[in-house]
């Protein structure tokens, strides 16, 4: 399972240019981005993995950033985002991997570990939903207004306050906002967006929370406090229902808590994957 590796290629799975990354070598850790995320939003994770001993890898699903992004709307879904992961594994002769997901991310891996248990060693969920509620798709019918408004600007303003503690926008302060606009303003794609938020909707009629009794493997569930996306309530829903589950919530942290406190974060992850070895017997 040792390898070395860094490597920043595509593979063209299920007829989608998918774009990777390969760091490190060890045991390999999968990490699973957000929905408007890219590879480069772990960057506060992938070097305290790497420098401990874990191959990480990272990739951008179909719709996101560097990869292919189909024009339909059944081009997506978390079951295809799932089979686009275990196509990738396969290529990079992957066959047991810790997986990490924050919010999209996470809902993606709980889908993964449910269709392709064999692949998962443990699994880590940050910020992640299960299920739907009111409140949630009214805030994604928002977040998808602003990506159908094709404009950088209200699209950002209809989501920063939602990603962000009010701690870390007033630290951050009015830079925060302009720093965003310039990013999506430069190799997103907003109709991509939208299809990625319609597919995350699609939990509302498919919700995985009566399919989570089928995860066995040890799970790490993190909250964050100051959360307005995915609140602490849903990642209790989750918690209860993974059995071999640990849940936490860090403080004073929003959605956005890869980034707000990676400090704590990495500490959790690293905890917890030393705690889950994967097995070469």
């Amino acid at each position: 399972m040792m390898c070395v590796v860094s490597e920043m290629p595509y593979r063209r799975i299920n007829d989608v240019e998918i774009y990777y990354e390969d760091h490190g070598s060890g045991e390999p850790v999968v990490l699973l981005n957000g929905i408007f995320m890219n590879t480069k939003s772990w960057y506060l994770q992938l070097k305290p993995l790497v420098s401990r001993g874990y191959r990480v890898v990272l990739h951008d699903m179909r719709g996101q950033w560097s990869s292919g992004k189909p024009d339909c709307a059944s081009c997506y879904g978390l079951e295809i985002h799932a089979d686009d992961l275990k196509h990738l594994l396969d290529e990079l002769n992957i066959k047991k991997a810790h997986i990490i997901g924050t919010s999209y991310g996470g809902e993606v891996g709980m889908y993964f570990t449910i269709k392709y248990p064999e692949y998962v060693n443990d699994l880590t969920l940050i910020a992640s939903v299960s299920e739907v509620h009111e409140e949630l798709r009214i805030t994604a019918l928002r977040w998808l207004e602003g990506a159908l408004s094709n404009d950088p600007r209200k699209f950002v303003l209809s989501w920063i306050n939602d990603v962000y503690s009010d701690s870390f926008i007033v630290k951050s302060g009015p830079q925060l906002l302009e720093r965003l606009v310039g990013l999506y303003s430069s190799g997103f794609d907003f109709r991509s967006a939208a299809y990625l938020l319609k597919a995350f909707l699609k939990l509302i009629e498919e919700p995985l929370t009566p399919r989570l009794r089928n995860i066995s493997q040890p799970t790490l569930v993190i909250a964050a406090e100051k959360d307005r996306v995915k609140p602490p309530k849903y990642s209790e829903i989750i918690a209860r229902n993974i059995t071999n589950s640990t849940y936490t919530i860090v403080g004073d942290a929003g959605h956005a808590v890869v980034i707000e406190k990676p400090a704590i974060i990495n500490y959790l992850l690293i905890g917890f994957l030393y705690s889950h070895p994967i097995s070469t017997a």
